[in-house]
């Protein structure tokens, strides 16, 4: 009875020892062997190479167990990441498959690169960093560019060389010969789920630009090259951003066009004298690295002194006058001739001598005040004698001995024809000349300059009408007007 007694007792304790510290061996080995962090299928796992045989890698990634990276991945591979393995060496990899019971866990070094290459294009994007790829192939689309193990996308509207309107076949040129070529580019569109990746060379061009812009300092002074060469003046390599020399700024004396200077890759010394970020752009000049022909007009004449000039361009406000290589000045309308005509191409034309006097020099503006009413009468006819003196000789000069008097008269044909191709060539120019006043008569014949014509001393222009009336009354009245007019037919 009481070993009856003692069987249920002992029932009792043995679910006591199941619950307390003496439990069986069997759930303690259960229980050091479970993974309880299982990895899963495409997580991405870091482990050190323990051994590397031909067809596979085994590592320690922390786990129950190890992992092995089959030969089948392997081959899928750069080479050379391959021959740079050893054993002892951190890398990541992608679980291929959750591990069942006794299952080998079968890692990627492949997909843990690819990871390991999104992720870092992710980084890209999202720092907004600029990174250099070449260029590997093209499509109808774009470019293909290596980065890493993964290949990234340019579309055609994000290549700078491939401007709106260009046809398919010009692009595929600019593509094609593009491969090969290392560009910096920006990402823009990151997607490892449905494997886009996309860059920028547009966007990455642009913020170049930006900083080089940052760079530059007004006033600097950079020896490069000209890039192109347009209508209204070239354009200059940078480093990163094209800077503009108007024609205006290529020389002191006046540019027909800027081809007449310069080629594309030409060297050119410039001077930067503005930029403005918001548009992007550079002014450059040229001519202010060259000697000021104004600075030394200024120290050559003074005003008041009667100089020599020829009419370059005449104009409904006036005539421009060139008194020395590149240097011209503005005779206005009412300083053109003694009688204030309406039309200041009945007084003078294109190519005629005149006798200036000067009424004002601005170096700072670029401007120089003229007449030729202001001139005395008795230094004007002086001057007209020894201009026709000067001619008669230069004509006699060059006559050749027995010359009949027929090819004597052959020869003002000749000039009245080489006088009306000028009067053609003339008729393209005026839009032209009529930019260099900066504003039409005001600009050159402002209010400073006529307060400076009315405070002429009134003894002179007294005396000048004087003489005017004495040339009325008497033989000079004739002989002048027909000096003129002899002046005239022997340019004619």
């Amino acid at each position: 009875m009481e070993n009856e007694k003692q069987d249920p007792e002992q029932d009792n304790e043995a679910p006591q020892t199941e619950n307390g510290a003496e439990q069986p061996g069997w759930f303690q080995d259960f229980v050091d062997h479970y993974d309880i962090d299982k990895p899963k299928q495409g997580e991405l796992l870091t482990g050190k190479i323990l051994d590397i045989q031909e067809g596979s890698i085994l590592l320690d990634v922390g786990l129950k167990r190890d992992a092995i990276i089959p030969g089948q991945d392997l081959d899928r591979v750069d080479p050379e990441i391959k021959k740079n393995l050893a054993v002892g060496d951190q890398i990541t990899v992608g679980v291929l498959r959750t591990p069942l019971g006794d299952d080998d866990l079968l890692v990627s070094l492949q997909k843990g690169l690819t990871q390991k290459t999104w992720l870092k294009a992710e980084d890209l994007l999202k720092n907004d960093s600029l990174v250099e790829l070449e260029v590997v192939d093209q499509n109808k689309g774009g470019l293909l560019v290596a980065f890493d193990n993964l290949r990234g996308f340019i579309p055609n509207s994000h290549i700078p060389a491939i401007r709106r309107g260009t046809g398919t076949q010009k692009a595929g040129e600019i593509k094609g010969g593009m491969i090969g070529k290392t560009l910096p580019l920006k990402a823009i569109e990151v997607n490892s789920q449905e494997r886009r990746l996309v860059f920028s060379a547009r966007v990455a061009q642009k913020d170049q630009r930006l900083k080089r812009l940052d760079e530059l300092q007004i006033g600097e002074v950079i020896k490069s090259r000209v890039v192109n060469v347009v209508d209204f003046g070239v354009f200059v390599d940078l480093e990163g951003v094209d800077g503009l020399v108007h024609k205006s700024e290529l020389d002191w004396e006046r540019v027909p066009h800027p081809s007449k200077m310069f080629k594309v890759g030409d060297e050119i010394e410039v001077k930067i004298i503005g930029i403005d970020k918001e548009k992007e752009r550079v002014s450059l000049s040229r001519k202010a690295l060259l000697p000021n022909p104004w600075q030394e007009l200024a120290k050559q004449y003074k005003v008041g002194d009667l100089v020599e000039g020829v009419v370059v361009s005449v104009l409904d406000f006036g005539a421009f006058v060139e008194i020395q290589h590149g240097l011209q000045g503005l005779v206005h309308i009412s300083e053109i001739g003694y009688a204030n005509p309406e039309d200041p191409k009945a007084v003078v034309k294109k190519g005629d001598p005149v006798l200036v006097k000067i009424m004002g020099i601005d170096p700072d503006r670029e401007r120089i005040s003229l007449s030729m009413r202001r001139v005395p009468i008795t230094e004007q006819m002086e001057w007209i004698m020894n201009l026709e003196d000067v001619s008669e000789s230069i004509l006699l000069e060059g006559e050749p001995p027995g010359e009949s008097q027929e090819g004597d008269q052959g020869e003002p044909e000749e000039e009245g024809t080489s006088d009306q191709e000028e009067s053609a060539g003339q008729g393209a120019e005026p839009e032209e000349e009529i930019q260099q006043p900066d504003g039409g008569e005001e600009a050159f014949f402002d209010q400073e300059e006529s307060a400076e014509l009315a405070a002429e001393p009134e003894e002179e222009s007294s005396s000048s009408t004087e003489e005017i009336q004495q040339l009325d009354g008497g033989e000079e009245a004739d002989s002048g007007p027909s000096e003129a007019r002899g002046e005239e037919g022997h340019d004619q």
